[in-house]
C-alpha cells in the first residue's frame, strides 16, 4: 500500500490567507474537518492530507520527512539550521522584520544606551544586524506579546514582525530600523523529492499554481 502524503500547512494569519486560495484545485482541505479541531486535515485528492502545525514546528516535521511538503515564513527558515530543499518564494505573507521602539524614541537613542535591551524570539536575524551596526545588546527571549516588552520595562525596543503596524500603533511603538523583509516559502523533504519525484513534483506544482 502506497504511504499518505502529508503536506505541512501553516496555522494562524498565513494559514487563514492559503486555504481560500486551494478552494476547487486538488489540494483543497475539507471543510468539515477545518470546523473541527482537528489537526490532520483531508484534502480532495485521496492519499494526501494537511497538518495544521504552528512556527518552528512546521519546517522539523518537514526536515523529519513526516510532511513530505510544507508552507512556512521565511523568517522561521532564517532562524533554524535544517536540511530543506526551498522550491519557491510564494510572495504572500510579506512582513518586515523590524526594530520597533516606542514613539518619540529615535534609533540613535537606542544606540547610544549603555545597556541596550531588546525582546524578540528572532535572535539570528537580530544578532546579525548588531554585529552590522556594531552594537551589542541583551537578547530577552520573547514568543508572543513581544509588543508589551517596552510598556512594562522589560526591554528598550523589540524585533518583531510587522505587516500592518496596526499592533503596534495600538501599543505606543513605532519602526525605528528595518532588518529584513519575510514572505511565505515552499520548502521539500530532500528524501521525498528524490525518492518519489512523480509523486511529490506534481503536488508542489498544484500549490504553486494556486498560491503565486
Amino acid at each position: 500500500m502506497t504511504a499518505p502524503v502529508l503536506i505541512a500547512f501553516p496555522k494562524g494569519r498565513l494559514g487563514d490567507e492559503l486555504v481560500p486560495r486551494l478552494a476547487g484545485t486538488p489540494l483543497a482541505l475539507d471543510a468539515a474537518a477545518l470546523k473541527s479541531r482537528v489537526l490532520r486535515i483531508p484534502t480532495a485528492t485521496p492519499g494526501v492530507s494537511a497538518l495544521l502545525l504552528k512556527g518552528a514546528d512546521l519546517p522539523r516535521y518537514v526536515a523529519a520527512g513526516v510532511a513530505s511538503l510544507g508552507i512556512v515564513g521565511s523568517d522561521t527558515l532564517d532562524e533554524l539550521e535544517m536540511d530543506l530543499l526551498e522550491l519557491a518564494d510564494l510572495r504572500i505573507g510579506a512582513c518586515r522584520l523590524c526594530l520597533c521602539a516606542p514613539a518619540g524614541i529615535t534609533l540613535e537613542d537606542l544606540k547610544a544606551r549603555p545597556h541596550l535591551r531588546l525582546a524578540t524570539k528572532f535572535f539570528r536575524a537580530t544578532e546579525a544586524w548588531l554585529a552590522r551596526e556594531g552594537l551589542t545588546a541583551e537578547l530577552v527571549p520573547l514568543s508572543s506579546s513581544v509588543e508589551l516588552a517596552p510598556l512594562l520595562g522589560l526591554a528598550d525596543a523589540i524585533v518583531d514582525l510587522v505587516q500592518t503596524g496596526a499592533t503596534l500603533k495600538a501599543h505606543g511603538l513605532v519602526e525605528t530600523a528595518l532588518l529584513g523583509r519575510s514572505s511565505a516559502r515552499l520548502i521539500a523533504a530532500r528524501g521525498a523529492i528524490l525518492s518519489e519525484p512523480g509523486r511529490i513534483r506534481p503536488l508542489a506544482e498544484i500549490l504553486l499554481r494556486a498560491l503565486t
